[in-house]
């Protein structure tokens, strides 16, 4: 299985008001897939697209993000005609608002929650929540190159019936690679709980993999 993702976040207005406090208003957009590498085309077997308007806020070592967001999710046409899967309408419109605390220099803490505004099904579970930590060495190793780090991400939703989906990631940041200026990371990743792709939120599954990030 490979699972390319791409998204963003873009800013249309920011300000700081007195107290130091910063402000921003934006729009996020993504789109993450599922592709079969087993299968002659490397069929895709899912996609979910998301899109997103939010005011962040961050003072200090606090910050916070409010979003309304919708995504929807799609089966591959190559999957539906080799497969007896029954495609499922899955969309929602979503509140949710996350909180971040940077605890020390090298430890972040977030968590929040959302609900479902609208969504189809209509019968779909609509509480989420979500939260987890990220651990960036303060130290580097190979004369500065790598940097390590670590992820730990938890969520615990109504759709899938409150199972505990885990998400551990582990690797290390080149610090000396920047590619348009986005930082690039190398992880070890492992994930077991209910799928994150929409088309099979229903079932559970459990993967070991590497991954290449890219940030801003």
């Amino acid at each position: 299985m490979a699972a390319p993702n791409i998204g963003g976040t873009f800013s249309l207005y920011r300000w700081a008001p007195s107290g130091g406090a910063q402000w921003e208003v934006g729009l996020q957009a993504g789109v993450f897939s599922l592709f079969d590498l087993n299968a002659t085309s490397n069929d895709l077997l899912n996609a979910d697209y998301s899109l997103a308007i939010f005011s962040g806020f961050r003072k200090g070592p606090l910050a916070g993000l409010l979003r309304v967001n919708h995504q929807s999710s799609h089966l591959g046409d190559e999957f539906v005609l080799k497969s007896t899967v029954a495609r499922v309408e899955l969309a929602y419109d979503q509140l949710d608002l996350k909180l971040s605390y940077d605890l020390f220099e090298w430890l972040r803490l977030y968590g929040g929650g959302g609900v479902f505004l609208r969504s189809s099904p209509a019968d779909l579970g609509r509480v989420s929540t979500q939260f987890g930590l990220e651990l960036t060495s303060p130290s580097t190793y190979w004369n500065g190159r790598l940097r390590p780090v670590a992820y730990a991400d938890f969520q615990i939703n109504e759709r899938t019936q409150w199972s505990v989906a885990r998400s551990l990631m582990t690797g290390v940041q080149f610090e000396n690679l920047r590619l348009d200026g986005r930082t690039v990371q190398l992880l070890l990743e492992y994930f077991g709980g209910p799928s994150p792709d929409g088309q099979f939120f229903t079932q559970h599954v459990q993967w070991f993999g590497v991954g290449i990030h890219f940030y801003f």
